[in-house]
């Protein structure tokens, strides 16, 4: 096997790719034994690693430096910033991902990638064997979805500042889909879950060469609204709330259709007059039903 050149470009990141790219091309972690070293000019490279978002000012050097590369070109982006931009993709000078400008042929995923995932994409790419990693002690990467015990409540929608998690109706379905491409691993999903449907585990994100795989979803079934049967509402968060409501104050179990007919409603029938006094009304059975109860039965 001939020697490989790398050449490292950094369109626009913070460093934290950068260090763990030099981590990765140290001899501990072996690179240095698979013939791979970093070159100073891509004229003497054949594989491009390319860390950062994509800014305005950088479109164009990245274009120019693969034309550069040596044949046959091999293009890794490293970290979730090359990939989808991160936490940056609503900038004003963040552009598209690195795919959208050169080819890519490996993506090595992560916020920043360790240097064992690094040096993994690289020997994957050179078509040869790479010593297995373990993730360390108190590791935490990889979210990792329940399908059993998510509601589709859109929490960890509303939490994630990268817009790796994304909530899609379609009739009376709704899908919750998990982007490892634009995860930055910070644990906002698994903080905000009420169910405990999300955690991040001892695993590093995976890499590969298709995006399409780095994704994984979980369906719920949407309850029609009582009122004008909108689908709107998981029928999975409805049925987690009421048990919630009922296990705080026992009384309200003989109202549990009540309630669970209230929740349902849609955002648009929740504020017609009719539906607000119903509401009251139920409120004021449900206060009556708790009066009534003997101390101590909740």
């Amino acid at each position: 096997m001939s020697e490989i050149g790398v050449y490292r470009l950094n369109v626009g990141s913070c460093n934290g790719c950068d260090i763990e790219v030099v981590c990765a091309l140290a001899e501990r972690f072996g690179i240095g034994n698979l013939k791979a070293r970093i070159v100073d000019e891509p004229e003497k490279a054949n594989m491009l690693l390319v860390v950062g978002v994509v800014s305005a000012k950088m479109a164009g050097p990245l274009k120019e430096v693969y034309n550069k590369l040596r044949e046959p070109k091999t293009v890794i982006a490293v970290g979730t910033c090359a990939l989808s931009s991160g936490i940056f993709q609503k900038s004003y000078s963040a552009l598209e991902p690195t795919d959208k400008f050169i080819p890519v042929n490996l993506y090595v995923l992560g916020c920043p990638p360790s240097p064992q995932a690094i040096g993994e994409g690289v020997a994957r790419t050179m078509g040869v064997k790479y010593r297995r990693w373990l993730a360390p002690k108190g590791f935490r990467g990889q979210p990792e979805l329940d399908s059993e015990k998510c509601t589709g409540c859109g929490a960890c929608e509303k939490a994630c500042p990268t817009s790796a998690i994304e909530l899609a109706d379609e009739g009376n379905k709704r899908t919750v889909k998990f982007m490892y491409d634009k995860c930055i691993s910070c644990a906002s999903c698994e903080e905000v879950c009420p169910e405990d449907a999300v955690r991040l585990v001892k695993k590093r994100h995976p890499s590969g060469p298709d995006r399409a795989l780095m994704r994984v979803s979980a369906v719920e079934e949407l309850a029609g609204c009582p009122f004008c049967g909108t689908f709107e509402v998981p029928a999975k968060q409805i049925r987690a709330l009421v048990n919630r409501i009922i296990e705080a104050a026992k009384p309200y179990e003989s109202f549990r259709k009540d309630i669970e007919r209230a929740a349902a409603a849609c955002s648009r029938c929740r504020g017609k007059t009719a539906n607000l006094e119903g509401a009251k009304a139920l409120l004021l059975k449900l206060e009556k039903s708790i009066i009534r109860a003997a101390p101590g039965s909740f």
